[in-house]
Parts: structure tokens; sequence; C-alpha cells
């Protein structure tokens, strides 16, 4: 597949036609060292699931260390702790509350799927609460681009589908992620929005306040508010408490 080495600008509108030609090499680089600002999070905020099985509203904390760690607290009303998950590139610890059940096994796509009520890979997990992104270099050769709705749109083709990320021409934040399989089925489509500018270690970063996770084919979907973050904080903690009474299960 050959790539291109220019992003060019839409005829869809007079600001589409404003959008500076960029090579693709040096937006890619820009949204890189935009990820590699966040390396931990800290978060809390309201979190709604809706899908045909069932839908809620409950709170939420999140705790994220790059690369690797993922600790998901969720609370029902008056603060009634319902279930938490740490989360590693490698399994999981999920434990129901009301039942006193743990639940272990393999950070799968299915089993993530299951334990959050929405499809996604471990990255995409990462990715998806901190809406930070970081494109390969192997990428490259198989990228396309072109401009829309007055963004930048990197689209990148390999045997597995088409992923496209819609990237905000002044900051270089990603506003959108859409995955597609090879059929051009959304499989994965991923909103950010309301973005505030927070400091750490005398850089500005661009942190999405409200993110929105759908799985169109599944008809599921995931809406989260943050309401309160600390960003790279050295000491953020991870850990997670199991009582000995409950009952543990284990899933391939």
């Amino acid at each position: 597949m050959l790539s291109l080495p220019l992003i060019y600008a839409c005829t869809s509108s007079q600001q589409d036609e404003n959008l500076q030609k960029i090579p693709i090499k040096s937006i890619k680089e820009r949204v890189n060292s935009n990820s590699t600002l966040i390396q931990s999070l800290e978060a809390s905020g309201i979190i709604s699931f809706d899908s045909p099985d069932n839908s809620g509203t409950g709170d939420i904390e999140i705790k994220i260390k790059k690369p690797d760690s993922v600790y998901v607290k969720i609370g029902g009303p008056f603060g009634i702790s319902i279930a938490t998950a740490l989360i590693t590139r490698q399994d999981f610890i999920y434990y129901n509350v009301q039942e006193n059940k743990v639940i272990t096994g393999p950070s799968s796509e299915l089993n993530i799927g299951a334990i959050l009520r929405i499809k996604v890979t471990f990255d995409e997990l990462i990715n998806s609460f901190t809406g930070s992104f970081h494109f390969k270099d192997e990428s490259l050769d198989s990228t396309d681009a072109q401009c829309e709705n007055s963004m930048y749109v990197l689209q990148i083709n390999d045997a597995m589908g088409i992923e496209k990320y819609f990237i905000e021409p002044a900051k270089f934040t990603i506003q959108k992620y859409n995955m597609l399989d090879k059929d051009n089925k959304s499989k994965i489509e991923v909103g950010y929005s309301n973005y505030s500018a927070e400091q750490s270690n005398g850089k500005e970063i661009n942190f999405p306040n409200k993110i929105v996770i759908k799985n169109p084919e599944k008809q599921q979907a995931v809406y989260l508010d943050y309401d309160s973050k600390d960003i790279n904080n050295p000491e953020i903690s991870i850990t997670m408490k199991i009582p000995k009474s409950a009952k543990i299960i284990k899933w391939e």
C-alpha cells in the first residue's frame, strides 16, 4: 500500500481549505508527544452504561499507571460500592462487592468486555480513559490522510480493518477515534470533548473531561464525565483488597 507524504486540505469548506499542509510524520509526532505527557492518572466522575441488556449510572474512580496498570472502582447510589477491577496487560482481578465474588483471568478483549460492559483491548482501554494515543512507526507506510470537518484525519489500514483518528489542528488532540472491520462496519467509536488545559511538570496537558465509548454492533455505550483528576502524581498507588470470604472464579 502506498503512503501519502502530506495531508492535503479538503475542499468541502473554506475552513478546511485553509488548513496547513503538514507531513503525516509530523502530525504523528505531535500526537505521540502529547501522549507521553500523561504517565499516570487518578480521576473520579460519573459513568453511565447503556446496552440492550441493562443500563445504569454510578460514580467511578480510575487509577492508571502507564504502560500496564488500570484500576477501576464503580459505586452506586448512596456511596454503595458495586465493583472494583484491577487490569494489567496480562491479567485482571474483578470483585463484585454485592455478590462477594472474585473473577480472575487473562486480559483478553472478550474478558475486558465482560467485566466493563464494552469490548475493548487493553491498549484501547488506556487510550480511551486518558485520551492519549501513540502511533507506531511501522504504521507510516499504511496511512492514508485527508482532512474532514476542519480536522486532520489519519487512516491506518491493516489486515484487521481500518483505524481512523480525527485530530484537532491547533493542539493536535484526538477528537474522535473509530475502528472499522474489513467490511467497513464500525466496531469501536470513541469521542473526546470538554478539553481543559492542565499543568504537569511545567508543561501544558490538554485533557478530555468527557469521553463516550461506543460499540455500535453490540449497541453498547459508556459515557464518562470526569469531575476531578490528578495527572502524573508520583505518589499514585494501585492496590486492591479482596476479602478472604469471597468466592473465586477463574476465566480462561
